[in-house]
C-alpha cells in the first residue's frame, strides 16, 4: 500500500520560515495533544506534517524502524544529532522509558537556539523533560558535556542534520571515546540526500557492520532510506 502523503510539499520552506512552521506546530501539539502522553504529542505533530504543513521529522513511517532498532538495543543512553523540533527526541524518549526504566537519557544537539527552545517544550509538554537533554550547538562543540555528565559511552547514536555532516560527525563520534562494542549509529535520510560519502565511509570501516533499510522520506511517497551501523570494535 503506498504511504499517506502530506498536503503540502515535501522540502525545506523559504529562509525563515522554518521557525515559524515550528511554532505552529507546537500550538498545534498543544491544541490537540494530552500533556503528559508522548504518543498523543507524536500523533499531533504527525497529523500537522500531513495536513497542515510538511515536517522534516523522522516521522511516523520511518520512525517504526528506528522503533524496531531501539527495541533490539534497548538502549540506556541516546545521543541525537539534529533536534529540530523535538519529535525525535519525545519518540525516542518515550520508547526508551517504556523498555529500560528508570535511567534511561537522550541528549539531543541542535545548532539553532530557536529550534531547540521549541525542542524544549514540546519535551517538557511530552512529560519527558527528566529523561531528555537538549544542547545548543553542534555535537562537536559540546560533546565534551557529555562526560561532564558521567556519560562515559552511548548505546545509539542517531544522525539527523546537516547530511555534508554525517561523515566528519561519525569520524568525530569515534573520537570521542564515546562507542563501545555494540553501539549502533543510525543515518536518516540516506537515499534522498545522496549521502555517499558517508555510505561508502561506514561500509568500508572494519570496526561496523552496516544494514540499509529501504522506507520513504516523511510524510511522502519518495523513496529514502536508514543506515544503521553496528559498531564491533
Amino acid at each position: 500500500m503506498p504511504p499517506r502523503v502530506a498536503t503540502t510539499k515535501p522540502g525545506p520552506p523559504p529562509p525563515g520560515q522554518l521557525k515559524i512552521i515550528g511554532e505552529k506546530c507546537l500550538v498545534f501539539v498543544h491544541e490537540n495533544a494530552t500533556a503528559g502522553e508522548p504518543k498523543s504529542v507524536l500523533e499531533a505533530i504527525d497529523t500537522f506534517g500531513y495536513e497542515h504543513h510538511w515536517m522534516m521529522n523522522v516521522g511516523d513511517v520511518k520512525g517504526e524502524l528506528v522503533d524496531q532498532e531501539i527495541a533490539k538495543v534497548k538502549p540506556k543512553v541516546l545521543v541525537e544529532l539534529g533536534g529540530l523540533f523535538g519529535y525525535s527526541a519525545v519518540r525516542f524518549a518515550s520508547q526508551m522509558r517504556e523498555l529500560s526504566r528508570p535511567s534511561v537519557h537522550v541528549y539531543s544537539f541542535e545548532i539553532s537556539p530557536d529550534f531547540a527552545a521549541i525542542a524544549m517544550e514540546m519535551v517538557e509538554f511530552a512529560g519527558l523533560s527528566n529523561i531528555v537533554a537538549i544542547f545548543v550547538g553542534t555535537f562537536d562543540d559540546n560533546f565534551t558535556k557529555l562526560k561532564e555528565l558521567g556519560v562515559d559511552h552511548a548505546d545509539v547514536f542517531f544522525l539527523d542534520h546537516d547530511k555534508k555532516c554525517y561523515k566528519s560527525d561519525l569520524q568525530i563520534i569515534e573520537q570521542s571515546g564515546l562507542l563501545r562494542s555494540g553501539s549502533v549509529v543510525m543515518a536518516d535520510n540516506v537515499v534522498v540526500a545522496h549521502i555517499t560519502d558517508y555510505l561508502e565511509y561506514v561500509r568500508a570501516h572494519k570496526n561496523f557492520n552496516s544494514v540499509m533499510y529501504d522506507s520513504y522520506l516523511e510524510y511522502s511517497d519518495i523513496k529514502d532510506a536508514l543506515e544503521v551501523s553496528t559498531y564491533v570494535a
